[in-house]
């Protein structure tokens, strides 16, 4: 009875054999299977990004093909054209080139500074043929002024010869020194219209005998040709500069020249032609008053017709200064008690006057006169002469 008991206990305690397969299939289950799971889904999901990846590499292979295919329609298109031919070499370039590397240097600085005397002497010829133009033009502006001037004059003095016809044979007679005057103002005016070749000469052209000259780069090539020494090279060079620079300062020099004596010519022919026919105008009135003032005394009834002639001064004398102010020539401002200038005043001589001091104008013998440019800028074209105040002689 005992034994029964004791069986029944150990069976109580160990679990029955098919039990015991069910958990160790579980646990194997666990041990290798869940596993195996694992690895199977990760295989699908490589599986999936290869399919992916395979997708995207399609797409790289297609967009490849288009390139390749717009890459063979450019290709065809440029074959249509022909290659542009290279840049062809200056002629400075050329004899740079074919200089040792020794000379090369020299040829450049040489280039340049022939170039830069060029563009000066141009300049500067430029200007003194702007300044000769410039004379020309008055000149040109002077030569109907005087023709003008010549034609009133004539109308003027045939007018003052038929007043002087009207007064009275004692009248007449007195004043027929002073219409001869008048009557040489006249043909002195006539002359330069008709026979003076010193008016015509100012209003030729200008022009200059020759160009100025410039190296040109084939000049270059051809002077330093072979030249594989330096300073041999340097001693042409300096050479050629030096007669070129020679050459072209002659063509300066005529230019400055031609515009200095265009301005020489316009003003002498002013100071030397025109004023004496102002100084004659102005001498004869002077010393013709004197005598009017008597007449006048003498004979009243004859005073009006008198005055009529004795206008004749005045009126060439407007006539010609008017020509001289468009010409900008005007008199001197002077005034006796004024101090001398030994640069615009001429002593003509000297006298004693208690009532000034010394070196006052006490009157002025001829009218000096200036010429003012367009600029405001004014020259003296001829001195005044005066008569200066020295006492305690």
């Amino acid at each position: 009875m005992n034994s029964t008991h004791k069986n029944t206990s150990e069976d109580n305690q160990s679990p029955p054999d098919d039990e015991k397969a069910v958990e160790v299939t579980k646990a194997f289950q666990a041990f290798v299977m869940e596993p195996l799971q694992t690895v199977s889904k990760r295989l699908e999901g490589l599986e999936a990004d290869l399919e992916n990846r395979d997708g995207r590499i399609d797409k790289v292979e297609q967009r490849i093909q288009a390139l390749e295919a717009k890459f063979d329609e450019i290709s065809s298109y440029l074959k249509q054209f022909k290659p542009l031919p290279e840049p062809a070499e200056t002629d400075e370039e050329i004899v740079l080139k074919e200089l040792v590397p020794d000379t090369r240097s020299l040829v450049a600085r040489a280039m340049a500074e022939a170039r830069q005397s060029f563009q000066d002497d141009q300049k500067r010829i430029a200007l003194y043929l702007k300044n000769a133009e410039f004379w020309l033009e008055r000149g040109q502006r002077m030569k109907p002024m005087i023709e003008q001037a010549a034609g009133a004059t004539d109308e003027v003095i045939a007018n003052s010869n038929q007043i002087l016809e009207n007064l009275p044979q004692e009248i007449t007679k007195s004043l027929e020194s002073s219409q001869q005057g008048l009557n040489i103002i006249g043909r002195m005016l006539q002359r330069l219209v008709n026979q003076d070749d010193r008016l015509e000469s100012l209003t030729e052209e200008i022009e200059l005998a020759d160009n100025l000259k410039e190296i040109t780069e084939d000049e270059w090539g051809k002077l330093l040709a072979g030249e594989k020494n330096e300073a041999s090279a340097q001693k042409k060079i300096t050479k050629k500069l030096d007669s070129i620079k020679k050459s072209n300062y002659k063509l300066v020099s005529q230019a400055g020249e031609l515009a200095d004596k265009r301005q020489k010519r316009w003003l002498d022919f002013i100071g030397k032609q025109v004023l004496p026919i102002l100084d004659g105008i102005v001498d004869g009135k002077k010393h013709t008053s004197v005598l009017i003032d008597e007449i006048r005394a003498q004979s009243q009834e004859s005073e009006s017709i008198l005055d009529d002639w004795y206008d004749t001064y005045a009126t060439l004398s407007r006539t010609m200064l008017t020509m001289l102010d468009d010409l900008g020539v005007c008199r001197m401002d002077i005034a006796p008690g004024m101090m001398i200038d030994f640069e615009r005043h001429e002593p003509a001589s000297v006298e004693a006057d208690p009532a000034m001091e010394n070196e006052q104008i006490k009157e002025i013998s001829r009218d000096g006169y200036d010429y003012v440019a367009p600029d405001g800028d004014r020259q003296t074209l001829r001195v005044a002469r005066v008569v200066v105040v020295k006492n305690n002689l």
